[in-house]
């Protein structure tokens, strides 16, 4: 084939044709987004329970659906959450296990579920999805709710109507609804009740279908029509009538409010009333021309406004993205340009151009595969390109230099490239092969972030393969173009001739007295390896190269302050809380000034009663809301412009806002990836509140004692005052049940579902119950009469027994027990996070457990997700391991020499650590995957290098055979290694803030293949020459003990 191919131009260069055009079809069809879109592999199910409290839900929703769906296959863990007014299960999908069959067997179990309480409506199951923002609308000004939401629902409309644009939500408004207040006054002036009423209405505001009528003209549909369809109808509905034709109306009796649902939320962007339109991005959408769109929509729309009212586009992630992939594009083109110059300098100019051809030839193909298997244009993916750029080009290299080498001895270059082609293609083939299976590792890594990082594979052995492609069928044309014979006569050639020529000298005067010394003293130069070893070792042990768990941040471009407070706190506290913050970011813009620094904040909104930009899965639970929620959210101006990153301002900000009355917990989102907002975190679970409160007090006071810990908490606080209500004698001897009185006070506070609307594209309930008066205070409870089925009415003291005690706040579950969870932050430069968690776990849990028996302690968070990282890479690099082992084996039939080939590996290490010390970063999870995809890279030269000892040996001395392949190889090796390295130059070298998250494993590749070829062109040699020692050594021993026949000579090291 390779023969054929080198022979047959119009081929190769078909092939390379199809190639090029399918990869530049393919970018057109790929989408673009900042970081890699992925599912979140959870299950979600959530039951709305109008009016109930936490312990309600906990035992009417969230236990019967833990308890019919737990053993169901593919359930790697279960959270349940218990909330006023409804619940939620999350169910997290084991790896292989597909999400959507998974809720479909969690439906049919939950649709089986028939003990619901009454109140609770219908469970929604479905795969929870992780919405991609593009952009946010802000429309602003001085006007009221009514006209907002007006403005906000023709917005929706015109922009879901344009194309491209499919998803767009509302959010930091109320949704409307037809309230109707009736008194208890009222109903005892007309001896009415609220299930009279209540029924009255159903029954006539309902529009029927009256079938058809059937007659000699035709067929024509009957249809009765009372519905009613807004606050003026449902005034108008009859209640009473009497003979004399008088009658009484809703609007007689009660306020019917046509407006919004009864709770606290509102939003302010600029200091003025606000609502907030979210628009997303759907499957292959860009986000560039979803905001081009927008920003083209606002400019025509905001003419027509009225007066006073704006439009403002923020949080536009298409801002940075364009920057940050232009910054990726950048830096790719840099790496090209000093790869390809790395090769012209010690190529010929032309063997260099057809070298560095196999670059985008390889992009190509890598472009044309993407779409196939689902990844998209992103920072992740643009790295990946930037980390196989100067591989890309070593089994290109190494097939350049054989063809060059037997050129320049006078062969055809027909003939030269098919033989130097030849030589060298079972290295070649299996170093690419190594190289692609190191990757395969990345393919298989748990957790969010194992997901993040799978662009890269799924780019990198695409790359690689279609680079071992074009080594073998294009490359050996293209240099059969080549003309090895000619002198050099213009500059560049004098040049590249020059630089050849002192590589030669550099070789011979330098390279080959120091390989010989080595060879000679191989034990010495081993130990002195080994050395170097112990000494990176002690550099991770001693903390001068620290390590950390997880991921290090990537600082974000916008800053979120959520703000909860404790449960049943009055909604001015948490509005004064808001402000308060607000108040904080102001001072810290005057502060900037008087340093004459400019004001790194772009827009802010506040919102009260609502967290309306919190991340996380989304499924029917929508928004976190309450009265005790508020949220600021700013944008920030482009990291380049600015003093201060993300954290930094957050620090400055937080220092500043002080003690806030009624606090549960305040928390600030400003990184875009990695780093956890919580360092340590302990969950307690059981089933007794009292006993776990009792328990996390305890293991705070243990967390107080450690140096650099702060904010720590637990997330759990007593709840709302809670009236606990049950029936007296007196109360069943009127015939009341318990669930007649629950009804009846639900009624009055919570309020009665009459029906519900749909208005345009909202769905209004109507509700029925007290004047909002009547329900701000407890007093009015005295006055609320009971009604029992004989029609006697007795005050709500005389018929049953009122407890004041303390509710639940929400309640969390995990595994079907209830979980409490203890977190703190931590200042990483002072505190030693892994020492503190094996103090713990050794000394101080053991002693809380035997103080708690029926209580389970345990890691999660950061912890937990880093082990389950660490154990899946753990497994499969041990895999990938085995498999480059058996790569090896096979080619080079021998057991013995692919351990001589992976023993460069562990001394990969080396430069890793050392490039992490010299950029003064710590060892990260992203350093280990480098360090997985270091394994199959390192060897490509020693795989190289190997076979030429081989090659060599059957014609001289072993030791002779090792010096003349390190002189042979120490060009190709050093150019690999060299192209490699020049490649991540840039990115290395890159300030921007989304870089820093790639860099440790850059660094981790970039020095560790530079310091492997050293390990390669020394070392590796006299590890040869050591094992060959020990073989002769081991036959000398056989044939002293008579057993040298039984010997096996099928692993001779010279053998392949």
């Amino acid at each position: 084939m390779i023969a054929w191919f080198a022979r047959n131009g119009v081929a190769a260069n078909l092939l390379m044709g199809i190639i090029l055009v399918g990869g530049i079809f393919s970018i057109r069809g790929l989408k673009m987004e900042l970081f890699p879109d992925f599912d979140l592999d959870i299950v979600s199910i959530h039951v709305p329970y109008p009016g109930a409290a936490p312990l309600e839900v906990e035992e009417g929703i969230c236990k019967q659906i833990e308890e019919k769906i737990w053993d169901l296959a593919g359930i790697k863990e279960m959270q349940s959450f218990a909330r006023e007014n409804g619940g939620a299960v999350y169910v997290h999908v084991e790896r292989g296990k597909n999400p959507k069959v998974l809720a479909d067997e969690i439906k049919v179990r939950v649709d089986s579920i028939l003990t619901f309480p009454e109140n609770a409506e219908r469970p929604m199951v479905e795969v929870a999805t992780q919405k991609r923002q593009v952009l946010a609308l802000a429309i602003h000004g001085n006007t009221d709710e009514k006209s907002l939401r007006k403005l906000a629902d023709k917005t929706l409309d015109e922009l879901t109507n344009l194309p491209g644009i499919t998803q767009v939500d509302i959010a930091g408004i109320r949704k409307p609804e037809i309230g109707i207040d009736v008194s208890e006054r009222s109903l005892r002036e007309y001896q009415l009740s609220f299930d009279q009423i209540a029924l009255s209405l159903r029954k006539s505001s309902v529009d029927l279908p009256g079938g058809v009528a059937r007659t000699s003209s035709g067929e024509t549909l009957l249809r009765s029509t009372g519905k009613a369809r807004d606050g003026e109808e449902f005034e108008q509905i009859e209640l009473l009538s009497s003979p004399d034709g008088s009658s009484l109306k809703l609007g007689d009796i009660a306020n019917v409010r046509d407006a919004f649902e009864d709770k606290t939320l509102y939003t302010r962007f600029k200091g003025n009333p606000a609502v907030t339109l979210r628009v997303f991005r759907v499957g292959k959408q860009s986000p560039l021309d979803i905001s081009e769109k927008v920003a083209a929509y606002v400019d025509e729309t905001e003419a027509t406004l009225p007066e006073g009212i704006s439009m403002t586009i923020w949080k536009d992630s298409s801002f940075y993205l364009r920057g940050r992939l232009e910054m990726m594009i950048k830096n790719a083109l840099q790496g090209l340009i000093l790869v390809f110059l790395v090769l012209s300098f010690f190529l010929r100019p032309s063997l260099a151009g057809w070298v560095a051809l196999g670059l985008p030839i390889s992009f190509m193909g890598a472009f044309a595969t993407m779409g196939l298997v689902g990844a998209s244009i992103n920072l992740v993916s643009l790295f990946a390109f930037i980390v196989v750029l100067g591989i890309l080009v070593d089994d290109a290299i190494v097939v350049g230099e054989s063809v060059y080498t037997l050129g320049s001895k006078g062969k055809k270059p027909i003939d030269a490239s098919i033989q130097g082609t030849h030589l060298v293609a079972m290295p070649v083939t299996f170093a690419i092969l190594t190289s692609m299976v190191a990757f395969v590792p990345m393919l298989f890594l748990p957790g969010w972030l194992g997901k993040l990082m799978m662009d890269i594979p799924l780019v990198v052995i695409p790359a690689l393969f279609f680079s071992l492609i074009e080594s073998k069928f294009i490359l050996p044309y293209h240099l059969s173009l080549c003309r090895f014979d000619r002198k050099p006569k213009n500059l560049l050639l004098k040049l590249q001739n020059r630089v050849a020529t002192g590589l030669e000298s550099f070789i011979v005067h330098y390279y080959q007295p120091v390989l010989k010394l080595c060879l000679r003293n191989r034990y010495l130069t081993i130990s002195g390896f080994l050395g170097f070893f112990a000494i990176t070792i002690g550099l991770i042990v001693g903390g001068h190269v620290p390590s950390i768990r997880g991921v290090p941040p990537v600082p974000s471009d916008y800053i979120s302050v959520k703000l909860t407070m404790q449960e049943g706190v009055p909604a001015s506290t948490t509005e004064n809380a808001v402000d308060t913050v607000e108040k904080a970011r102001r001072e810290v813009i005057a502060h900037l000034a008087e340093k004459n620094e400019g004001n790194p904040f772009r827009h802010s909104m506040l919102t009260m009663g609502a967290q309306p930009f919190s991340g996380g899965p989304r499924g029917s639970a929508g928004i976190p809301s309450g009265s005790n929620m508020g949220e600021v959210s700013v944008e920030l101006i482009k990291s380049e412009d600015r003093n201060y990153t993300a954290p930094q301002i957050s620090k400055m900000w937080r220092d500043r806002i002080g003690p806030l009355p009624g606090l549960k917990e305040i928390r600030f989102e400003d990184v875009a990836a990695g780093g956890k907002p919580t360092a340590i975190d302990i969950e307690i679970s059981g089933q007794d509140f009292a006993l776990m409160t009792e328990a996390a007090q305890a293991l705070k006071g243990q967390l107080r004692t450690y140096e650099g810990l702060y904010d720590i908490a637990d997330n759990y606080s007593g709840g709302k005052k809670e009236l606990k209500l049950s029936l007296k004698k007196a109360g069943l001897a009127l015939g009341l049940t318990q669930a007649d009185l629950g009804r009846q006070v639900r009624q009055a506070y919570y309020g009665e579902e009459i029906q519900r609307i749909q208005r345009d594209r909202d769905e209004v309930k109507v509700m029925l119950r007290y004047p909002l008066n009547d329900r701000k205070s407890l007093t009015a409870l005295s006055s609320l009469r009971i009604r029992a089925p004989g029609g006697v009415e007795a005050p709500l003291e005389e018929v049953c027994k009122i407890e004041l005690g303390q509710g639940y706040p929400s309640i969390e579950r995990s595994g079907r027990s209830r979980i409490i969870n203890v977190l703190a932050s931590a200042n990483k430069e002072v505190s030693d996070i892994p020492a503190i968690e094996d103090d713990l776990e050794t000394n101080f849990i053991p002693r809380l457990q035997e103080r708690f028996p029926k209580l389970r302690f345990s890691f999660v968070g950061e912890r937990k997700e880093q082990d389950e990282s660490d154990s899946g890479l753990a497994q499969a690099g041990a895999i990938c391991l085995f498999v480059i082992y058996g790569l090896l084996a096979i080619p080079f039939r021998s057991y013995v020499q692919p351990f001589i080939i992976m023993s460069v590996i562990p001394f990969g290490l080396i430069g890793a650590v050392l490039g992490h010390f010299l950029f003064g970063l710590p060892l990260s999870q992203l350093s280990h995957f480098g360090l997985v995809a270091l394994t199959g890279v390192v060897i490509n030269d020693s795989l190289v290098m190997v076979h030429y000892v081989n090659q060599r040996a059957k014609e001289t001395t072993l030791i002779e055979a090792a010096r003349i392949a390190g002189m042979a190889r120490f060009r190709p090796i050093l150019l690999t290694s060299l192209t490699t390295f020049v490649g991540l130059l840039p990115i290395l070298f890159e300030r921007s803030l989304q870089a820093q998250f790639l860099k440790p494993m850059a660094i981790a590749i970039g020095f560790g293949v530079l310091f492997a070829t050293f390990i390669t062109l020394l070392m590796l040699p006299c590890l040869y020459l050591i094992l060959d020692d020990l073989q002769r050594g081991s036959r000398k021993v056989l044939a002293l003990l008579g057993l040298r026949g039984k010997a096996s000579s099928s692993d001779g090291l010279a053998e392949a």
